[in-house]
């Protein structure tokens, strides 16, 4: 099968607009932080965000992701209305929670779903790992 100039011309012009269309704009590369300061405001914006990324209510420590960038959130014990914890067992796995960087950006990432949420009003610095 021989292609005529027209067609040749139309092949080049398509393939161009196709390589066009893939090339993308990096994402600024994901990086571990740290909180830089944990007052109310960060807190209560740092619990919202963790609550959404694992899909409940969570209780944060007060020193949540100021040295380390990542916590961990064990599931609600299931207590008696005497206010006893039930068989003392739960099945639920504890979710994992990191806290990360993109550009000047502060996310937390929910590990097993991978579940991002932005956190916002907070200050965040990357992490510095000791080789």
């Amino acid at each position: 099968m021989i292609f005529s100039t027209k067609h040749m011309v139309w092949f080049s012009l398509l393939s161009a607009v196709f390589l066009a269309a893939c090339k993308t704009t990096p994402s600024p590369e994901a990086s571990p932080a740290l909180l830089t300061q944990m007052d109310e405001g960060a807190k209560d914006a740092l619990t919202l965000a963790v609550s959404k990324a694992v899909g409940s209510n969570v209780t944060l420590a007060p020193d949540s992701f100021m040295k380390k960038s990542s916590v961990t959130i064990e599931p609600a014990s299931v207590n008696k209305r005497d206010g006893r914890i039930i068989d003392g067992r739960t099945l639920e796995r504890p979710s994992h929670v990191d806290l990360i960087m993109m550009g000047n950006d502060c996310y937390v990432v929910n590990r097993e779903t991978g579940e991002k949420v932005s956190v916002q009003g907070v200050g965040c610095k990357p992490l510095i790992q000791d080789l």
